[in-house]
């Protein structure tokens, strides 16, 4: 008997060992998958596991390409046009020029006919009415609204005058000062209207450029150079031309024939030929036969003037833009006016109407909205000013807002 209970014990067990096997397979499968033949050792590589050689050969063709910037993310090239090919001359030219208004060397003003200019945020106006004559400066100054009377001089009568502003410095021109003396010369006054230096040189006309002032006679063909402090005087002899026999003689240059561009002082004479001012030799140097417009043109930048059909060059005496249907420059309609400041526009008017002219892309701005009736002077891209009967007023003609700058006894 108990024989056949270890037996029986004996089975049971060996029962129990093989279902405890066939449930340790199951669990393998559950946690971890079984080795498969087809798994590969880290030292072994079966051969239809291999690249196929096309694909070695083209390595290329599997990798995913690159990203290539988009176009429109590069900026956009700017489109060459007539408009900016006058810009960039006419950036030329402001740059190094001789050019009027507040450039970015000198800023300067042939005040004679402009009855305002603006300098630092400072409007000097001469003449107003109830200070003093016509050659008495009074100042507005925008940031404070201050307006006060500035430089008097003690002028006591003049010929052929003029009235210039240069970096901050009047320049009163053919005028007969009271000092004793009681010859025609010119002085320069400082911004506080204090007299610095003057110089006698009789009746004479005179032409402001990068260097110094040219000075002519009035009655004859003679002329002077002086610095811009008017303390030295240099007579310079008249160019000459060889006529018949291989004689030699002097040419005319009318007082009205000069102008500044370039950055030096220009003169035409008989024939169009057109005449440079050479300040280191103080000689008048040929440059041959030009278009002569002398008497056509209003001021745009420097060298380069306006006429009703388009842009010239000075010098040249050759077109370098024609206007179509863009409104002409300010300076045509009116010569008290500027019309660029440097910028890529121009300020251009047709039948009264304001407009800014952009030359990148040949288009104008909206009317601008201008006092209506009003003669203007245009003092730079913001303000212009006007007189009428009640006084003196300061416009801002891009948002048309108005501000008083002194009022007249009424």
């Amino acid at each position: 008997m108990k024989r056949k209970t270890m037996a029986l014990m004996l089975a049971l067990s060996m029962c129990l060992s093989l279902l405890s096997a066939c449930g340790s397979g199951n669990t393998a499968t559950d946690d971890k998958p079984p080795e498969s033949e087809n798994v590969v050792s880290s030292t072994e590589q079966p051969e239809e596991s291999e690249e196929p050689e096309e694909s070695k050969e083209q390595p290329e063709e599997s990798e995913e390409p690159k990203e290539e910037e988009p176009e429109e993310s590069e900026e956009p090239k700017e489109e060459s046009n007539a408009g900016t090919e006058l810009l960039a001359l006419l950036q030329e030219e402001y740059q190094n020029g001789f050019v009027e208004g507040e450039g970015p060397r000198h800023t300067y003003y042939d005040a004679t006919d402009k009855k305002a200019f603006i300098h630092n945020g400072v409007v000097y106006i001469h003449g107003v009415e109830g200070y003093g004559g016509v050659d008495v400066f009074c100042s507005y100054d925008i940031a404070t609204k201050e307006f006060k009377e500035l430089v008097s001089p003690d002028t006591i009568g003049w010929g052929q005058w003029s009235l210039h502003f240069m970096d901050g410095n009047f320049y009163f021109m053919g005028f007969t000062f009271g000092d004793g003396e009681n010859s025609v010369g010119a002085r320069m006054y400082d911004c506080n209207g204090t007299a610095l230096t003057t110089a006698y040189l009789g009746d004479l006309s005179y032409y402001f450029f990068e260097k110094g002032i040219l000075a002519q006679s009035m009655w004859g063909n003679t002329f002077s150079f002086l610095p811009h402090n008017l303390e030295e005087v240099t007579e310079i002899p008249a160019p000459q031309r060889e006529v018949e026999h291989g004689l030699k003689e002097d040419v005319y240059l009318g007082i009205y024939n000069m102008f500044a561009a370039d950055g030096t002082a220009y003169a035409r004479g008989d024939e169009s030929h057109l005449y440079r001012f050479n300040a280191d030799t103080c000689e008048w140097e040929d440059t041959g036969n030009v278009s002569d417009f002398t008497n056509q043109v209003g001021s745009f930048c420097g060298k380069y003037v306006t006429r009703r059909d388009g842009i010239y060059d000075y010098v040249a005496g050759e077109q370098v833009f024609e206007y179509g249907e863009l409104y002409p420059a300010v300076s045509e309609w009116g010569h008290d006016n500027l019309c660029y400041f440097g910028g890529d526009k121009y300020l251009g008017v047709k039948n009264k109407e304001y407009r800014w002219v952009n030359l990148k892309d040949l288009t104008m701005s909206d009317p601008l909205p201008f006092p209506e009736g009003k003669t203007v002077t245009v003092l730079n891209d913001t303000y212009c000013v006007y007189e009428d009967s009640y006084g003196w007023f300061l416009w801002n003609y891009n948002t048309g807002e108005e501000e008083t700058i002194a009022l007249f006894e009424q």
